[in-house]
């Protein structure tokens, strides 16, 4: 009775014995798919719990998901992987808001980069944001964070290269003592948000990609910083003086008035007054010691002019006297444009060995357009239109209403004048609407100018980085694509025309070798050798002059040698101008001024690893320049691809000439012809 009695008492306690094990296995049963606490999954799980997903795009982001983030057959959206690990969120353009718990993915040791751009984020940057030590990318563009950038960003993430900012409610002023201690960053983004105060002074040396535009900045850009960087880094601060190519006296207009001085005595006005009379008795006396020099030498000059034969222009209405060095009022640096001695033309009398109509000393190769010799260039009114590695251009406006560009070369001794004339005479019978050929030169061992038509607009490189002024033009998505499809027609015609088939060489013994890889057609394209027509038609200019550059200084007059092979090898090719070509490709689709372009110069934007990285991540769109964003779409993007490609380190991975014309001729699809 008793042993009854005490299971009774004791059943429940059985029972429960009983019964747990099947409630272990219930409980394990239930929660048999949770991820372990610590794994990517787990992570991920918690730090979705943080924000909102309205459309539910990260639904895949689940407990009870079948799959691990990095599953090659079935990855969770958004992830981004390595060798079966979390290596990146490119959480791009999915309507998010909230509060991004960035402690939830702090423990993540590879996960390098975190993308929200084009996202409903808003307030002040998450706290836990400093947590996430291992990340080299942080991209929070086109977000509503707003309030001070914390210091502890730049503090504690040592190992972060890429933070972009940009597009934002920032404000209040930029922690600059904190900034100085990021020792790995390279490209800071700041434009478009509400950021005050003064330019940090100290900024970390691996910082090569600033840019602040479009804030509350004000006061004076400290100099090292303003070197480093392009004007348009600064750009839409009016509180901000002192960018590079900006006018020097800006400052002193923003600039606090200085403290009033003491008002002079009458003894003060006296000393100005004796020391103001010595000057100008100094002053007499030079002027008249000056103008005493200059009539002996003018004296001097015109008794040699008179001892020489006379030029013989034989075009018609000419004189001997036409022959005679003059300079027009209006155009004080014609002379340094063609600082020739003309007279001395009676040594190299005689027609053309090559063609051309002979003016004198010039060589006029076009039948279609007025003559003019070298003293009607002499007399023109001149405008310095740029100094390039080849040389210095000049607007020539002369009196018989040509006006014609002017390029006064350097590094051109490499062939005597029968070479440099055929030379000159085969590109001058070159015809492509996009290629402007030379329509006369000058030449002397020591000088030598070479003539073309002007044109109007200016280069690419003006039209796209240059012009700041109110009424400058603004290149849309039609005119950019349509300068491209001209671009590649006009170089890849020039590669037709100029280019030397590669082969083999056989030596005297009969063993063949390779040749030398033939030289680039064009070897100089760059947005500043492409001018604009008045219909903004590009026309390709500098080309073909790789055989006449003297080979010391090709490296840094050629363009082409900036391509990889160029830069660790010192040997161009063909694929050399491909190489190029992507370079401007990518330059009309971002609207970035490219470094590739600057020797010693820090600033400007790496456009081709930059762009790369985008397509290598799937970013493309967020690196089309705004200004053509809506209008290109997806023909920009594929733009920017081709582009990418055209500029791949290795040569081999390039496409040919034709190749590259014939994809920028498909985006196109025929409808910028």
């Amino acid at each position: 009775m008793v042993t009854l009695v005490l299971a009774f008492r004791l059943s429940p306690l059985f029972l429960l014995l009983l019964l747990l094990p099947a409630f272990v296995v219930a409980a394990d049963d239930e929660g048999g798919n949770a991820p372990e606490p610590g794994t990517d999954a787990a992570a991920l799980v918690r730090l979705k719990e943080s924000f909102s997903d309205p459309n539910g795009a990260l639904e895949a982001w689940s407990a009870s998901s079948a799959s691990s983030p990095c599953d090659e057959n079935d990855p969770w959206p958004g992830v981004q992987c390595y060798k079966g690990a979390l290596a990146g969120l490119r959480l791009t353009r999915m309507n998010l808001s909230g509060t991004f718990d960035f402690a939830a993915i702090a423990k993540l040791p590879g996960l390098h980069s975190v993308n929200l751009k084009h996202n409903a984020f808003s307030g002040p940057l998450p706290a836990s944001l400093v947590e996430v030590r291992s990340l080299r990318a942080l991209y929070l563009s086109y977000n509503s964070f707003s309030g001070p950038i914390p210091g502890e960003v730049f503090g504690s993430m040592r190992w972060l290269k890429k933070l972009y900012l940009d597009h934002n409610n920032f404000s209040g002023p930029l922690p600059e003592d904190a900034l100085a201690d990021a020792p790995r960053l390279l490209e800071l983004h700041l434009e478009h948000n509400r950021i005050e105060g003064p330019v940090p002074q100290l900024l970390p040396a691996s910082l090569h990609m600033f840019n602040l535009s479009y804030n509350l900045f004000s006061g004076e850009i400290p100099r090292g910083v303003a070197s480093r960087y392009e004007e348009s880094s600064f750009a839409g601060n009016p509180g901000l003086c002192g960018a590079p190519g900006s006018d020097p006296s800006a400052c002193a207009a923003i600039m606090p008035a200085p403290t009033p001085m003491t008002p002079p005595t009458p003894a003060d006005y006296r000393a100005v007054q004796e020391e103001t009379s010595v000057f100008v008795v100094i002053g007499i006396i030079l002027l008249v010691i000056l103008l005493v020099t200059g009539a002996m030498v003018l004296m001097l000059r015109q008794d040699e002019m008179n001892s020489r034969a006379p030029v013989a222009w034989d075009y018609p209405g000419a004189s001997a006297g036409a022959g005679k060095p003059m300079m027009s009022p209006t155009g004080p640096r014609a002379a340094e444009m063609v600082a020739v001695d003309v007279a001395s033309g009676s040594s190299h009398g005689g027609g053309s060995q090559s063609g051309g109509r002979r003016m004198g000393e010039f060589v006029l190769m076009r039948e279609d357009i007025t003559p003019f010799g070298l003293p009607d260039l002499m007399k023109a009114s001149a405008e310095v239109l740029g100094n390039g590695t080849l040389g210095s251009a000049y607007k020539a406006a002369m009196r018989n209403g040509v006006t014609v560009a002017v390029k006064r070369m350097r590094d051109m001794n490499r062939v005597g004048r029968v070479e440099f004339e055929q030379h000159l005479l085969m590109l001058g019978e070159l015809r492509h609407p996009n290629v402007l050929p030379p329509i006369g030169y000058h030449y002397r061992k020591e000088e030598k100018l070479i003539v073309s038509e002007y044109m109007p607009r200016g280069s690419l490189l003006y039209v796209l980085h240059g012009d700041q002024s109110p009424n400058r033009l603004v290149l849309d998505w039609p005119a950019r694509l349509r300068i491209a499809v001209g671009i590649a027609r006009g170089i890849a015609f020039l590669h037709e025309k100029l280019g030397i088939p590669a082969g083999r060489l056989v030596s005297m013994d009969g063993a063949d070798f390779d040749a030398p890889p033939p030289p680039p057609p064009h070897g100089n394209l760059k947005s500043g050798n492409i001018l604009l027509n008045a219909d903004l038609e590009p026309r390709l200019v500098d080309y073909g002059f790789f055989p006449l550059v003297n080979p010391a200084q090709a490296p840094q007059a050629m363009f082409a040698f900036r391509s990889p092979e160029g830069t660790t090898r010192g040997v161009v090719s063909p694929r050399s101008d491909v190489y190029c070509l992507g370079v401007v490709l990518l330059e009309l689709v971002t609207g970035r001024f490219p470094s590739q372009y600057l020797t010693t110069a820090r600033g400007g934007t790496d456009v081709v690893h930059w762009s790369a990285a985008a397509v290598a991540e799937g970013g493309e769109r967020d690196h089309v320049d705004p200004v053509i964003a809506a209008g290109g779409g997806e023909a920009a993007v594929r733009l920017l691809r081709v582009g990418v490609q055209c500029a791949s380190t290795e040569t081999e991975c390039r496409p040919s000439m034709s190749e590259a014309a014939w994809m920028v001729e498909e985006i196109a699809g025929g409808g910028a012809s």
